[in-house]
């Protein structure tokens, strides 16, 4: 009857093991599919009850079952290897999943698998940079480095378990994978005298739960990441009333006492809008690496911001203690080397003048692009500039309201932008183009894929329909502030 007994308990054990490598499995899958950020949020919520309930339910089973077994089996039988192996594996799953339930960290179930196997354990990421460690002489010199060395050799080799047998000891590998990519390598130093299949089942249940935490962490930062750009949508937009964004904005840690800029990230090679649904898509990725990189800078440097891509452009709202430019031109050089550690051109960075409240936001947008397109015009190698230094004439205009601007814009372009709408042609673009490249007409008509005899007659067109003569200062300086206008308007030919 003993015998009888025993084998249900162990296959109680054994049920029970595989519920808990089932829940993990099955909450590391609904993390991976989770994309919309309502559900995602709402799953993160479903996902700690959930996890609450089952560990301890999971947990009283267990222990009732332990119990019964102690007080009904032969002693012999309780210490028989696998019943032993499968106690202490059921343990270790009781006490990890519970510091998930807890939100601990990595680092934490890192330490509670180490103190358990009595090990020394390592968690890297994929440039080898030491992410936790812990256990009995994790810190000897060198330690990391060897083990670090010995999965360099081993990657590549098939098998996702990998063992390097040593004199003493075995070394396992575990490559914590988040949609088939490798993101943190596991590394365990075990001796020989520990039985290998409980310190393998061990560090397969630490990674499950180490990719479970990644992809919790991930699944919260996409979503920190969607309120801010939808919350500098908002203040861009003026969706909200002004002390609402206020509220909104210290919540994501602006200080109340502090100078926001806005600062705009585009490819200094850019002048006019590249066609085609091809080189939107690149545009979008480039701006989508940028991105990255100038939140993880800004994320480092723990400075308060709100990012968000549009087009080919970055836009970052971000929080100075003060108002002084040279703060500002600081913080341009440091995320213009930011970015390009993400793109392979080269840069313009554009920072607006200290925003008058959150109602000035748009009209700080359109500063930092001016800056950009100021930029733009003075190297093609790309750098950076903050609108307080730009000429003083447009920051004359930028003291002017958004009828003021218009006007101006109407009074020196209006004939040629009524003769582009009514016969579909791109004269003012033209124009623009000429101007961006500093009258140049060579370097005009290459850029446009026309022949230079072509620019000169839609020039001709234009100097007729405006009543200019673009070879006279007066009339040049008129288009110039014109086109500029238009900018702080937002108004560039399409």
């Amino acid at each position: 009857m003993a015998d009888a007994g025993d084998a249900r308990n162990v296959e109680a054990l054994e049920a029970e093991v595989v519920r808990l490598n089932k829940i993990v499995s099955a909450l590391m899958d609904r993390s991976e599919a989770a994309m919309d950020v309502r559900e995602s949020d709402f799953g993160l919520f479903q996902t700690t009850v959930r996890l609450q309930d089952q560990v301890r339910r999971h947990t009283a089973e267990l222990e009732a079952a332990l119990q019964e077994h102690d007080a009904a089996g032969d002693p012999a039988a309780s210490s028989a290897r696998d019943m032993q192996t499968l106690r202490r594996t059921a343990a270790l799953q009781i006490q990890l999943l519970e510091l998930v339930v807890q939100d601990k960290d990595v680092g934490e179930l890192v330490n509670r698998v180490a103190s358990i196997l009595e090990v020394p354990i390592v968690l890297f990421d994929m440039q080898g940079q030491v992410m936790s460690a812990s256990g009995h002489g994790v810190h000897e010199q060198g330690l990391a480095h060897d083990l670090w060395m010995a999965y360099e050799r081993l990657r590549g080799l098939p098998g996702p378990h990998a063992v390097v047998d040593r004199e003493d000891d075995r070394v396992y590998f575990r490559e914590v994978l988040i949609m088939d990519r490798a993101e943190r390598v596991l590394a365990a130093v075990v001796s020989r005298r520990e039985p290998s299949d409980f310190a393998a089942a061990s560090l397969l249940y630490l990674q499950q739960l180490v990719t479970l935490e990644l992809l919790r962490r991930r699944d919260e930062l996409k979503m920190r990441r969607r309120e801010r750009r939808g919350l500098l949508r908002d203040i861009l937009a003026g969706r909200s009333p002004a002390r609402d964004l206020r509220m909104r904005l210290e919540e994501q840690g602006f200080s109340a006492d502090g100078v926001l800029r806005l600062v705009v990230v585009e490819p200094a090679a850019q002048r006019l809008p590249a066609a085609g649904p091809s080189a939107a898509k690149t545009a979008a990725r480039s701006a989508g690496g940028e991105l990255r990189a100038l939140d993880a800078w800004l994320s480092q440097r723990r400075l308060p911001f709100l990012s968000m891509s549009d087009g080919p452009s970055v836009v970052v709202l971000t929080c100075l203690p003060g108002a002084e430019t040279s703060a500002a031109r600081q913080l341009l050089d440091d995320l213009g080397a930011a970015a390009a550690t993400a793109t392979a051109g080269p840069l313009a960075v554009g920072c607006s003048a200290p925003l008058a409240g959150l109602e000035g936001a748009p009209r700080g947008l359109q500063q930092a692009r001016a800056a950009c397109m100021a930029v733009r015009r003075s190297s093609e190698s790309g750098g950076g500039a903050v609108f307080d230094e730009l000429s003083g004439h447009l920051i004359l205009l930028d003291g002017l309201d958004q009828k003021a601007l218009s006007d101006i814009v109407q009074r020196t372009f209006a004939p040629l932008i009524a003769y582009d709408t009514a016969h579909r042609t791109s004269l003012y673009k033209t124009l623009y183009a000429l101007f961006e490249n500093h009258l140049a007409v060579q370097q005009t008509a290459d850029e446009l894929h026309i022949h230079r005899n072509t620019l000169q007659k839609r020039m001709t067109h234009v100097e007729e329909l405006l009543g200019i003569d673009l070879n006279e200062l007066d009339d040049i300086v008129d288009v110039r502030l014109g086109l500029q206008a238009a900018m702080l308007l937002g108004r560039q030919p399409a």
